[in-house]
């Protein structure tokens, strides 16, 4: 009886190790998968829901071929994290730089080229080789074309779509939205309709008690004191026609007396509106639809802006909303701010567009989130179906013009 007993407590033994083993090894499987060591794993599932939808998911894989520690690039990650933490409505993109991710590059959705980067990989004989049909090569830009100028014919016939700030491009990559009353984004469009001046109604008094405490005539935050714009030298130009009206420009930043440091931007920002009745929204460079997100600071702080740029402001801007510096001239600017100061009837009439519309950062909501909308143009059948080349695109890019100057 004992060896019989042996052999059967022996194999309980066993039988009891191997369930126990089992045990870990599947809870533990499950724990390493909710872990990024296998997102990729994970993303490749096809039982996972990659989407807010509740349709089967397909994964959009988009390849980074310049490099991905440069801007903008750089914010993207790896993987789907940025398209989850965003709350996109599609969260089925998956970016990486690894090219041999899928076996070849071939299989990729998307591949996306940073504009300041072609060059080096040109030089460094880094074009892909072959391509399939089903893919799309991107171009993706948020500086200036004229910082970054693209004359070569070898780009021609190259790239299927544009991720760029310019509001002709396939995917715009832009700083901010325009919502209207209703909430509905209305722009930045080359097509937006404003209400008319002459239609919008007076200011409140609530507005009115915020523009009260004001008593200087501008503020402008800059860091980089040499520009292709030539700002620099404009604003000299301004600031000395505007001291004949004993008014100036605070300048906040390296190049000015004041300091901002970017952890006390808000506090920064709230001195703007309570004492500022103008900011000077200055480019770094003159470019059609090149608009970054200093013109917020004015908007949204209850200050009027001075915009000098290369675009057409009314794609941007409602109506009374705002001065021009490039059509006005630095005599005439500074003239007009000082009566405007004199006759606060009229810099009311600046602000009457509040009650219609409202400016916010794109990143602010997925509806209109750079990364989500990406995200969302892949998930175009119809998009993704159709077969697009920009067969001129040093002329779409940086205009003939350009290039005939250079």
């Amino acid at each position: 009886m004992q060896p019989i007993f042996k052999k059967v407590k022996g194999a309980y033994c066993v039988a009891t190790t191997l369930l126990l083993f089992i045990f870990f090894y599947s809870n533990n499987k499950r724990y390493i998968h909710n872990t990024k060591v296998l997102e990729l794993a994970v993303a490749k599932t096809p039982e996972i829901q990659m989407t807010t939808t509740t349709e089967k998911p397909d994964i959009k894989y988009i390849l980074l071929w310049t490099n991905h520690n440069k801007s903008p690039f750089l914010y993207f990650g790896e993987g789907r994290d940025i398209f989850v933490k965003k709350s996109c409505k599609f969260i089925n993109c998956y970016v990486t730089s690894n090219r041999q991710l899928l076996g070849h590059y071939t299989e990729f959705e998307a591949v996306a080229f940073n504009g300041p980067q072609l060059t080096d990989i040109i030089g460094l004989d880094d074009m892909p080789k072959s391509r399939s049909p089903h893919q799309k090569y991107v171009y993706v830009n948020i500086e200036a074309e004229n910082v970054y100028p693209i004359c070569s014919k070898t780009w021609n016939g190259f790239f299927n779509w544009t991720w760029t700030y310019k509001l002709n491009s396939d995917a715009i990559w832009g700083y901010f939205s325009i919502k209207n009353k209703s909430n509905h984004v209305i722009g930045p469009s080359a097509e937006i309709s404003w209400i008319s001046e002459d239609q919008m109604a007076p200011i409140d008094e609530d507005i009115k008690s915020k523009l009260a405490t004001k008593e200087k005539a501008a503020a402008w935050f800059v860091s980089n004191c040499l520009t292709r714009s030539k700002r620099e030298q404009f604003f000299d130009m301004f600031q000395h026609f505007l001291g004949e009206y004993n008014l100036k420009t605070d300048v906040y930043g390296q190049c000015g007396d004041f300091q901002c440091p970017k952890n006390i931007m808000h506090r920064c920002l709230n001195e703007v509106q309570r004492t500022y009745y103008f900011y000077l929204a200055f480019e770094n460079a003159i470019s059609e639809d090149y608009i970054t997100e200093k013109i917020l600071h004015a908007l949204n702080h209850y200050t009027v802006p001075i915009v000098l740029g290369g675009s057409n402001y009314s794609r941007f801007l409602p109506p009374g909303s705002y001065l021009d510096a490039v059509k006005l001239g630095p005599r005439l600017l500074a003239k007009k701010v000082y009566e405007i100061i004199e006759n606060p009837e009229s810099y009311y009439n600046f602000f009457r567009w509040r009650k219609y519309y409202s400016y916010h950062l794109r990143s602010e909501s997925p509806e209109t989130d750079v990364y989500c909308n990406f995200c969302t143009v892949l998930n175009n059948k119809t998009l993704m179906d159709e077969t697009t080349t920009y067969d001129n695109f040093s002329a779409w890019w940086s205009g003939e013009s350009s290039c005939d100057a250079t």
